[in-house]
């Protein structure tokens, strides 16, 4: 089943430019930006359900986040399951 996951993430400890190459390498892994809310991605995959999508999303995100030093939150939202809140620290 095709799922659309909105992601929002919000970065503490990373500069500009760290932002603007996270942005870029988030698009290369096929999320779209979503350009009327600041820090707001949308994730379109294939998944068994609701929590698949949004682990797929997580995954996506943390593969391309984990190799910049700073912290990340993230808020992931699939179907009408529930709201997933994530803390996680990247270290140099």
């Amino acid at each position: 089943m095709q799922y659309k996951v909105f992601i929002a993430v919000e970065f503490k400890g990373l500069g500009e430019e760290g932002l603007k190459e996270i942005a870029e390498r988030l698009e290369e892994h096929g999320l779209e930006k979503i350009p009327t809310v600041s820090s707001a991605w949308e994730y379109a995959c294939e998944a068994e359900d609701d929590t698949d999508a949004k682990d797929k999303a997580i995954q996506e995100v943390v593969n391309v986040v984990r190799t910049y030093p700073c912290e990340m939150g993230i808020v992931v939202q699939a179907g009408t399951s529930q709201i997933l809140r994530r803390k996680k620290k990247f270290d140099p």
